[in-house]
C-alpha cells in the first residue's frame, strides 16, 4: 500500500510540475503582418510598417521586401526612438550580404539561432551609441537580414525575449 501511495504522490507531483512549466512558455499573442513578399509575426504591443518605396520602384507604393516592427510605437516616426526590428528580404532576384561587423564598435559574434525554417548567424555591436544585433540567413539564392535596435529611449529588448523569438520564428517568405 505504501508503494502505491508513493507512486500516486510522484505521479501527481510530476503532473503539476509539467503543468507549471508548460504554462511558463505560454504562446506570444499577436498577429501576422503581410509585408508583400514576406509575412512577419507582430506581438501585441508592437506595430509593423511597410518598407519605404524610396525610388518609386514598386507598384504597391511600398517596398514589399522590407518590414519594420517597433516596440511600443503608434506611428512610423517613433521607430527611431524605440526598440525596433528591421527585416529585409533579398527577393528572388536580389542579393543581400551580411554587413561587416567591423562597421560597428564592440562587435561580438553570437551563437547561431535556429528557428523552424532558418538558422540565423549574427553578431551584437554598438552603433552610434545604441546596442544592436544583426542576424542573417541564406536559403538557395535568397537571404533575409534582421537588424535589431535592442535599446532606445527607456525601452529594451533582448534576443532571448519571447516577443523577439516569436518575431524571428514568424518570418515567412510568401510563395516559397
Amino acid at each position: 500500500m505504501k508503494n502505491k501511495l508513493k507512486l500516486v504522490v510522484i505521479f501527481v507531483s510530476l503532473f503539476f510540475m509539467i503543468f507549471a512549466f508548460s504554462s511558463c512558455g505560454a504562446p506570444v499573442k499577436g498577429e501576422v503582418f503581410d509585408g508583400g513578399n514576406i509575412e512577419v509575426f507582430v506581438p501585441e504591443g508592437w506595430k509593423a510598417f511597410h518598407g519605404a518605396d524610396v525610388f518609386g520602384d514598386y507598384e504597391e507604393g511600398y517596398n514589399p521586401n522590407v518590414v519594420s516592427i517597433g516596440k511600443g510605437v503608434e506611428d512610423e516616426f517613433e521607430l527611431f526612438s524605440k526598440p525596433m526590428v528591421h527585416i529585409t528580404y533579398s527577393g528572388k532576384d536580389g542579393t543581400l550580404n551580411m554587413p561587416p561587423k567591423e562597421l560597428y564598435e564592440n562587435s561580438k559574434d553570437i551563437k547561431d539561432i535556429k528557428t523552424d525554417q532558418y538558422t540565423w548567424k549574427g553578431y551584437t555591436a554598438i552603433s552610434m551609441g545604441y546596442p544592436i544585433a544583426v542576424l542573417f540567413t541564406e536559403f538557395g539564392n535568397e537571404q533575409i537580414q534582421v537588424s535589431v535596435t535592442m535599446e532606445n529611449g527607456d525601452m529594451k529588448i533582448d534576443l532571448n525575449d519571447a516577443d523577439f523569438k516569436a518575431i524571428l520564428e514568424g518570418i515567412k517568405v510568401k510563395n516559397k
